[in-house]
């Protein structure tokens, strides 16, 4: 994090280094934790060629070094058996003074360090862990600068990580990726943490380092362990990736209050399922959908919501009811799901499609709402239908794999599959 960048100071430009930004971004995040949420408790994780779980005046610092960062079970134990942070009303000052006193050198331990803090923020269902680097991972657990002639790495780090991913899911955590703008740090592996656990994959500017960090610890977790199941008639299917039948199910994991996702499901096709035949015109069907959760005293949750409705075969009726934005939240969530796997050209199918749908059921909308809804999903959907080639890496031509994506194409694919109805950012509109 030496590398620096030019910032103004009233007229007069000076230079500072990313660690300098990243430093002023966590000092201003503590501080107004501290005033807002006083017994909010914040760790400290810092890695280079060790790994070090900052203490406090109630207890000291712990190295992690050499051997010991190749020893997953060790880690784990490490964090089990480091204190847990007091409280940020205890904390602040000691808290400000490490993170000050921080320089920057070495590698980047970034696979040991990410399983230490999960380990550590396991013992608080709904904990949020932020992983904030400018560099790729390459000590040997978790190593992200080895790669092979597809552009990948070596297959042991994608276990790694992926494993890791479920690991923090199980135990309620929530992981976030802040990458620093400039650098490449393989956001296509360490985006599996964050896309497994709801949280965000994020590249910024070193000056908007403060507002990420906020973004991300305001976007509070209500429920964690979280899976949705629908349940439809079997006259009708569900459509997806791993849905078969007239049953589907979501293991979702963390959510926020405002975590949404989709499911498609249609009529069965001929013949399939022991010849039962679709719903006819003028029946009514029903539709349940199961939520399973736990709250974060941990008791489990279960909610169900049963809706029903009755069958047309009047496209005009459908069509001129139809949600737009639901069906575009669904599309940008289906493709996006597809092109981070390197399935672009299922993922720009399953967008004409849907975009096919949405112009016929605009041709019976008059709303200037639902007009500017879907030119902004025009523009979102860009990547993936028309430039997938910028968002990708270069491999071999002895590579028969799916090109592997680029730190902004992971980033912009991992949000689109994790989407909301929210407004696209200015932020987003330019990268589009």
């Amino acid at each position: 994090m030496s590398i620096t960048s030019q910032v103004l100071e009233g007229k007069q430009p000076i230079y500072r280094s990313r660690l300098q930004f990243v430093q002023e971004a966590v000092l201003q995040s503590v501080q107004k934790l501290s005033e807002t949420q006083p017994h909010m408790r914040v760790g400290l994780i810092t890695f280079n060629n060790q790994v070090t779980l900052h203490g406090c005046e109630e207890f000291t610092s712990r190295f992690l070094w050499g051997a010991e960062l190749i020893d997953s079970e060790y880690l784990k134990e490490a964090a089990f058996s480091f204190p847990s942070p007091p409280p940020l009303s205890r904390t602040r000052d000691c808290l400000q003074r490490e993170i000050l006193g921080l320089s920057e050198s070495g590698a980047t331990a970034l696979g040991p360090a990410s399983l230490v803090a999960i380990a550590m923020a396991s013992r608080q269902p709904g904990s949020k862990v932020i992983i904030c680097t400018d560099g790729k991972a390459n000590t040997d657990l978790g190593n992200l600068e080895v790669e092979g002639i597809d552009a990948r790495p070596c297959l042991s780090s994608t276990i790694f990580y992926h494993d890791l991913g479920e690991y923090a899911a199980s135990q309620g955590v929530t992981v976030s990726v802040l990458a620093i703008e400039g650098t490449d740090c393989r956001l296509d592996e360490l985006g599996r943490l964050a896309d497994r656990t709801s949280g965000k994959v994020v590249i910024a500017s070193p000056h908007e380092l403060y507002s990420e960090f906020e973004e991300i610890i305001e976007n509070r977790t209500i429920a964690t362990h979280c899976s949705v199941t629908l349940l439809l008639p079997t006259t009708l299917c569900v459509k997806g990736e791993r849905e078969a039948g007239n049953r589907g199910t979501r293991e979702v994991g963390n959510v926020a209050s405002d975590t949404e996702i989709t499911f498609q499901f249609g009529a069965r096709e001929h013949g399939s399922q022991g010849e039962v035949s679709a719903p006819v015109a003028g029946a009514r069907v029903s539709v349940q959908l199961q939520l399973r959760y736990r709250q974060k005293d941990g008791h489990s949750m279960l909610r169900v919501l049963t809706a029903d409705r009755e069958v047309t075969n009047d496209s005009s009726v459908v069509l001129s009811d139809l949600f737009l934005a639901i069906i575009q939240l669904n599309s940008s969530q289906a493709s996006a799901a597809l092109a981070v796997r390197g399935r672009f050209q299922d993922a720009k199918s399953e967008g004409e499609t849907q975009r096919q749908l949405m112009e016929r059921a605009l041709e019976y909308s008059r709303s200037a709402e639902d007009k500017l809804i879907y030119s902004k999903w025009l523009k979102t959907m860009d990547p993936i239908h028309n430039s997938p080639q910028n968002y990708t890496r270069k491999q071999s031509i002895l590579s028969d794999t799916p090109q592997s994506l680029t730190d902004m194409g992971a980033a912009l694919l991992y949000s689109m599959k994790n989407r909301n109805r929210r407004p696209i950012s200015l932020k987003e509109k330019q990268q589009h």
